[in-house]
């Protein structure tokens, strides 16, 4: 009888484990796919007029996985398209909010039916954290207000003291804002 009980709730968790993760799956798949295959024309020639670089700032407060996971792939997308049109990116994302916590090394604080899609998310971080280009920004004030573990951030990813002084700062350097909420 012991080990029963004891296996029973691994079971059950297992049991609702995997549809939830293919759940996960295929929506990040329904997210992705589109802007993968690219189906639009690019027609940003009359914006786009006499730019040489492109200086964004993503302010970023979204703290639902499965959007961050998409919007990492967005602005991805948003980078590859400034360097088909011939513009040098110079992209910010400053993150502030409760997603401060899935910027660390240990995901002990995400609950377990969002694990999956936070490590989708970081795997579309990680890919916009190798570009030329691109800084990756955690607000210290968000990181203490939400209890996340400032020593446990990722590497990649500079820890700042106010997102907000940051958002400032890019402004006056002549980035454009993008709020990501």
């Amino acid at each position: 009888m012991a080990y029963y009980e004891a296996v029973k709730p691994i079971e059950v968790l297992k049991m609702k484990s995997l549809p939830t993760m293919m759940f996960t799956l295929m929506t990040s798949l329904m997210l992705t796919l589109p802007l993968m295959v690219n189906a639009e024309p690019q027609d940003n020639e009359h914006a786009l007029k006499g730019v040489k670089s492109g200086e964004v700032l993503f302010d970023i407060t979204l703290s639902e996985p499965r959007m961050l996971t998409g919007q990492m792939a967005v602005i991805l997308e948003t980078y590859r398209d400034l360097q088909a049109n011939g513009i040098e990116p110079k992209i910010v994302l400053a993150f502030h909010g409760q997603n401060v916590h899935f910027l660390t090394e240990n995901l002990e604080t995400v609950s377990l039916e969002d694990l999956n899609q936070v490590e989708a998310f970081n795997e579309g971080l990680n890919k916009l954290i190798a570009l030329d280009g691109v800084r990756v920004e955690a607000c210290a004030i968000a990181i203490r207000l939400y209890g996340a573990d400032r020593v446990k951030i990722r590497d990649g990813i500079n820890v700042v003291g106010n997102t907000y002084v940051s958002n400032i700062g890019y402004d006056k350097q002549g980035y454009t804002i993008i709020g990501v909420r």
